[in-house]
């Protein structure tokens, strides 16, 4: 009688076949990768909303300094609420102060030598980009 391989059995060196039961199907394989980068990008945007500069939309304030005659003039403009400081020296007649909360402030103008303006109220909107007119001595 002749010996009959055993169909479990390979021959020395000879790898054993791959089944289509050892790996999923690429349809799955496919839905792990995306179920993943789904997360990934769920939990990415979810850290940055959580930072504290989005969590807060402040607005930016565009300060321009003009004269009478429409000219612009430099100075440093002050914005003050309570405790709250805030100041930009302008060049050419333009600066810009960031992140500045909403709210009502105080406006003043230094000029040099010259006393400070007279103060005057302004309303800040909570965010966005806030354009404002300052009249310059």
């Amino acid at each position: 009688m002749t010996p009959v391989a055993h169909p479990d059995v390979f021959s020395p060196g000879a790898r054993p076949p791959i089944s289509s039961h050892s790996l999923p199907p690429p349809r799955v394989l496919t839905r792990l990768s995306r179920a993943r980068l789904l997360t990934a990008a769920l939990l990415g945007g979810a850290m940055v909303l959580a930072s504290p500069q989005a969590a807060r939309a402040d607005a930016t304030v565009v300060v321009m300094l003009k004269r009478d005659d429409g000219s612009t003039a430099d100075g440093t403009v002050l914005l003050s609420r309570g405790d709250t400081k805030l100041r930009c020296t302008t060049a050419q007649g333009r600066c810009e102060i960031k992140n500045v909360p909403g709210g009502s402030y105080t406006v003043e103008v230094e000029q040099g030598s010259q006393p400070a303006s007279k103060p005057r109220q302004v309303m800040i909107p909570p965010s966005g980009e806030v354009k404002l007119n300052v009249a310059a001595k």
